[in-house]
């Protein structure tokens, strides 16, 4: 019976070992991807150009350099409504993984561009992709000096879009219409006197409106190609009688995020939300 009993204990001791000698398998962690460095793998630096989509023009010839590996210079005209360029100069960086350059004195407007081979792609305030079907037309496409008239030409490496067709003309544009508001959050608008009112101006990306008292301002931005913002709004200090109209207006321009006009008739959303509806003044 001893024997039997110093038998099992090496042999317990043994299996207990075996056991306990076994590797623990660890959770395998998601590999990360691998994001190549445009500013370190590309030839970005030059003189890029393109006609971007606009709210109430032919549209906006784009013309962006890359001076060096700080700074640039970005010049834009509205085609079909001013001959005069806007000059911009300023500073520009990366992002953290060195895939876009935002230009740093761009506020209120478009700053990011995504860098690609021959070519950068505007994003939208949030440095995202812009999306829907004018989204191939917001690329700037580089250029090089033909050495001997001075001219600007698609550079060999750009990949230049090809098939892609105006947007399609609309009776009313955005900016330079009287829009005149018949519909708040979901609930008709009783008919004023004096046509309750908005306007948005392109040569200085600037708003009016008229809500039955005070006058309302400020500027508005265009992020994407359905994107809208209302930004610095301001208005008069006048005691109205009734102003739930213009309080209630005045609130839902800081939640407005975009916008679509069918015929005669704008609207004014917040995602898939509709805030507001306008008839075009005719």
């Amino acid at each position: 019976m001893r024997y039997l009993v110093f038998l099992l204990v090496p042999l317990t001791f043994s299996l207990y070992s075996c056991t306990s000698k076994e590797p623990k398998t660890e959770p395998s962690s998601p590999t990360k991807p691998n994001v190549i460095s445009a500013k370190q793998t590309l030839d970005y630096l030059g003189v890029y150009k393109g006609v971007l989509p606009c709210a109430d023009c032919e549209g906006i010839e784009t013309l962006l350099e890359l001076q060096d590996t700080t700074r640039f210079v970005l010049t834009t005209r509205y085609l079909g409504k001013s001959e005069t360029p806007f000059v911009v100069r300023g500073t520009y960086g990366w992002n953290a993984n060195e895939t876009q350059i935002q230009l740093d004195n761009q506020k209120g407007g478009p700053y990011a561009y995504a860098v690609m081979e021959g070519s950068l792609q505007q994003l939208d305030l949030q440095g995202k992709p812009i999306t829907g079907d004018l989204a191939s037309r917001y690329r700037l496409i580089k250029m090089k000096k033909d050495a001997q008239t001075g001219e600007l030409l698609v550079a060999k490496e750009a990949t230049v879009v090809k098939g892609t067709t105006p947007a399609a003309p609309i009776a009313f544009a955005l900016a330079g219409t009287e829009w005149r508001l018949h519909t708040l959050l979901k609930k008709k608008i009783r008919a004023p006197k004096k046509p309750f009112t908005l306007t948005l101006l392109s040569k200085d990306a600037r708003f009016t409106a008229y809500m039955g008292c005070n006058q309302i301002g400020g500027q508005y931005i265009m992020p994407s190609v359905d994107g809208l913002a209302f930004t610095a709004v301001i208005s008069t200090k006048m005691a109205c009688p009734d102003d739930q109209v213009e309080a209630t207006f005045v609130k839902l321009l800081s939640q407005v995020d975009a916008y679509s006009i069918q015929k005669d008739q704008l609207i004014l959303r917040q995602g898939k939300t509709v805030l507001a509806q306008f008839s075009a003044a005719k």
